[in-house]
């Protein structure tokens, strides 16, 4: 009888050790901290592409990795004017990966602004999210594109498929050449003159970087609201106060494509006092338009992501 009792005594502790054990292991597995933001170098179609990459802190076992494509503008780099860092926290925070590339003559690529093309750009978005899968197995995927990062993020779709939902900051989606209105935002005459000159030599000098004749071409030949109806994606478009660079005529037209999709979502008031680039000279507006981008970006994706 005692022998039963302390045979049953044995089994149960070492079932509640053996039940602690598991626990403690999966514990310890949800609560490692997964790599933080690493740069890293993603074979490309044209050599390496420079990017970051981020990581959520807890990485579950089996469970799929949602990704975020961060698309800088023109002249930009992956550090998106200061937004793409924070924004890439909050999206880890809520179990989201993302990546962030310098896109031809950006930042720290190598190649020369004259491979800064729509074609080039669609590339490296496509080994970026190649190098995610491959690497992190991550599965739905949304862009973030900020200016001429929104232009590419909405053509992308209808050229390679494969995306879940559509953020677009300020983006330069004037139909053909008018997405190059920022060139002379006063004269776009101006622009038409710039657009023939590369055409027919190749490349031209203009806001401190060689244009490829290329890049106006691709410009002309493409219409961003179009592809945007058509691929009818979930879509999130914000425009700020104090555009500068953008006409009325592209953010009207833009903001009534995005209306028409079946979710489609424009966010235009808590970014009244930005510029084109979500910044402000006064501090404390800069942090507010910077953290209303960035919880109206983590709100609207999380829905289709998280």
């Amino acid at each position: 009888m005692h022998k039963q009792t302390h045979k049953r005594a044995f089994y149960t502790l070492a079932g509640c050790i053996a039940a602690l054990a598991l626990c403690v292991a999966a514990s310890l597995f949800l609560l490692t901290p997964a790599p933080k933001a690493q740069d890293v170098t993603i074979p490309g179609t044209r050599g390496d592409i420079y990017a970051t990459v981020q990581l959520p802190g807890k990485l579950a076992r089996g469970e799929e990795l949602p990704l975020v494509v961060l698309c800088h503008g023109f002249t930009g780099s992956r550090s998106g004017d200061g937004h793409f860092a924070p924004l890439a926290d909050d999206l880890a925070a809520r179990g989201i990966a993302t990546v962030r590339l310098d896109f031809p003559g950006c930042g720290n690529s190598t190649e020369p602004f004259t491979a800064y093309t729509l074609s080039n750009m669609t590339d490296d978005v496509e080994s970026a999210i190649t190098y995610m899968q491959q690497t992190y197995g991550t599965g739905r995927t949304a862009l973030v594109g900020h200016s001429m990062g929104g232009r590419l993020a909405s053509l992308y779709p209808q050229r390679r498929g494969g995306i879940t939902a559509l953020a677009l900051w300020s983006p330069a989606n004037g139909a053909g050449l008018r997405g190059m209105e920022f060139l002379n935002i006063d004269d776009f005459s101006a622009v038409e003159a710039l657009a023939a000159e590369a055409e027919a030599s190749g490349s031209i000098s203009t806001w401190g970087v060689d244009v490829s004749g290329t890049l106006f071409t691709e410009m002309r030949d493409s219409d961003p609201n179009a592809a945007l109806r058509e691929s009818a994606l979930p879509t999130l478009l914000t425009y700020s106060g104090s555009e500068g660079i953008l006409s009325s005529t592209t953010q009207a037209e833009t903001i009534a494509a995005v209306q028409s999709l079946p979710d489609g979502q424009v966010v235009l008031d808590p970014f009244a006092a930005g510029n084109h680039n979500y910044l402000s000279d006064d501090p404390a507006t800069a942090a507010a338009l910077d953290k209303a981008l960035r919880q109206t970006t983590v709100r609207f994706l999380t829905q289709y992501l998280g």
